[in-house]
C-alpha cells in the first residue's frame, strides 16, 4: 500500500522546436503553459505560484521565472528559480507540493524551457558553466572529457566494457527511433557493432555513447492538492520525492573523504552519485521500493550513466547495473521500461529542459497518451530521475498513475 500522494499532477503541456522551426525559449514555455493550463481547466490568473528550473542557457537572463511570469502577464504570490544544477528541476515539484500543503497556494505552475543548439555555442558554454574555473579550465575540457573521467573509473572499479556501453546506446534508441520528437530518431535502430565504430569524442565515450544537443523544447505542469482534483481531469500523482548534493565540480568530488550520506561507499570515487540519497528520501514517503516501480524515466546524457544511476536507485547492486539493459528489462516488453521517448542518448538534451522532457514522458506514459512507443504493459508507477552538474545533484520524483 502506497503512502498518500502529497500532489497531483493535473495539468500537462509540452511544446518543440527545430532548426526549421525556430523557437525561443520564451515562446516554448508560453506554448507549454497553455496547453497545460487548458489540460487543467483552469486559467493563468488561478495560477498562485511559479517554479522553473535555472534560466535557459538560450535565454541567460537572470530572474527568468519572473521575466516568463511578465511575459505572461501573470502576477503571482511567489515566483523562483531552483538551481540544484539540472535537478533544480525536477525537484520544483517537490516544493510545489509544500506550498501547496502549507495552504499557500492552490495551483502551481512547474516549467521549463531551452533551445540552446539553436541560439548558442553550446559546446563552449557547457564547459564554462560546469568547469572550475580556477582549476579545470585552464585545462579546457569539454563536458564529455569530464564525464570520460567517471566512466574511466567506472571501468575500472568494475570490469565495465565499451561493449556494455554500446547496449546502453542501442536500448536508448530502439525507443527514441519511434518518438516524433526524438533529435536521433532519423537515424533509426542501430546495433553495437554501429555504435562501436563511432568515433570517439572523450575516450572511452564514443559519438553514440553521448547525448546530442537536440532542438528546443518547453514543458509545464499544474499541480495542486490531492483533494483539489476535479471530474474532467487526468491526474498524475506525486507519492515521493527527494533530493540531495554533495559537490559542484569534479574535482571537489575526488577531494572529498567523507559523507553524511549513506550507501556511498569508499571515498573518493566517482562511481556513486547523490540520487542513491535523492532516491532513499522518495522511497520512504512513497513507503515504496524498487520493485514497486513500474517504469523508469533518468538523466543519462552520456552510456555510463545509465547503469550508475539504475544502481543508485535500488534496481541493480554495484557495478551490475548493466545487466538490466543486457537482460532486455528497459525495452518495450521489460519489467523496467527506461527512458521510453529515447533518453537524453536518443531523444536529446536540448538545455535546461531536459529534466522537464522526462517528466512530460512519465506523465504522458501513465496517462496512456505517449507521443512515440508505450510500453507492452501499461505502468501503474514511474520514477522520475533528474540530475544536475558534475554528478553533483540528484533528484527523485515517485510518480503513480492513482491516488
Amino acid at each position: 500500500m502506497t503512502a498518500r500522494p502529497v500532489a497531483a499532477i493535473v495539468g500537462m503541456g509540452d511544446a518543440y522546436a527545430t532548426r526549421a522551426d525556430r523557437k525561443d525559449p520564451l515562446q516554448l514555455a508560453a506554448e507549454a503553459t497553455v496547453a497545460a493550463l487548458a489540460d487543467a481547466g483552469i486559467t493563468k490568473h488561478q495560477v498562485d505560484a511559479l517554479f522553473t528550473g535555472r534560466s535557459p542557457w538560450a535565454d541567460k537572463r537572470s530572474q527568468w521565472s519572473n521575466i516568463f511570469a511578465s511575459h505572461m502577464q501573470m502576477p503571482l504570490t511567489f515566483t523562483s528559480e531552483l538551481t540544484l544544477h539540472g535537478a533544480g528541476l525536477t525537484a520544483t515539484l517537490a516544493q510545489a507540493s509544500q506550498m501547496i500543503a502549507a495552504g499557500k497556494a492552490e495551483y502551481v505552475l512547474c516549467l521549463q524551457s531551452d533551445a540552446t543548439e539553436l541560439f548558442v555555442d553550446a559546446v563552449a558554454m557547457g564547459a564554462e558553466a560546469d568547469a572550475d574555473p580556477q582549476y579545470e579550465v585552464i585545462y579546457g575540457p569539454t563536458i564529455p572529457s569530464l564525464y570520460a573521467q567517471a566512466a574511466r573509473r567506472y571501468f575500472h572499479e568494475f570490469g565495465i566494457t565499451e561493449t556494455d556501453l554500446a547496449e546502453v546506446a542501442v536500448a536508448n534508441q530502439r525507443w527514441g527511433t519511434h518518438h516524433p520528437h526524438a533529435a536521433k530518431a532519423r537515424h533509426g535502430e542501430i546495433d553495437v557493432a554501429t555504435v562501436l565504430a563511432s568515433p570517439y569524442v572523450a575516450t572511452p565515450l564514443r559519438r553514440w555513447m553521448c547525448s546530442t544537443w537536440g532542438g528546443g523544447t518547453g514543458g509545464a505542469l499544474v499541480v495542486t492538492a490531492p483533494d483539489n482534483v476535479r471530474p474532467h481531469q487526468s491526474p498524475v500523482y506525486l507519492h515521493g520525492y527527494g533530493s540531495a548534493t554533495t559537490h559542484e565540480y569534479l574535482t571537489d568530488r575526488m577531494n572529498m573523504r567523507q559523507c553524511k550520506f549513506p550507501g556511498f561507499g569508499t571515498l573518493p570515487n566517482l562511481t556513486h552519485t547523490a540520487t542513491i540519497e535523492a532516491a532513499r528520501q522518495a522511497y520512504a514517503m512513497a513507503d515504496l521500493g524498487p520493485s514497486d516501480i513500474d517504469m523508469v524515466q533518468l538523466s543519462v546524457n552520456f552510456a555510463h550513466m545509465g547503469p550508475i544511476l539504475l544502481e543508485d536507485l535500488g534496481f541493480a547492486k554495484k557495478g551490475h547495473g548493466i545487466d538490466v539493459y543486457r537482460e532486455g528489462r528497459t525495452g518495450i516488453d521489460g519489467d523496467l521500461p527506461t527512458d521510453t521517448n529515447g533518453g537524453w542518448l536518443s531523444f536529446g538534451q536540448p538545455g535546461i529542459s531536459c529534466n522537464m522532457d522526462t517528466l512530460v514522458e512519465a506523465v504522458r506514459q501513465l496517462r496512456g497518451t505517449a507521443h512515440g512507443l508505450a510500453p507492452a504493459v501499461r505502468p501503474e508507477t514511474a520514477l522520475v530521475q533528474g540530475a544536475g552538474g558534475m554528478l553533483a545533484a540528484g533528484s527523485v520524483l515517485v510518480l503513480a498513475a492513482t491516488a
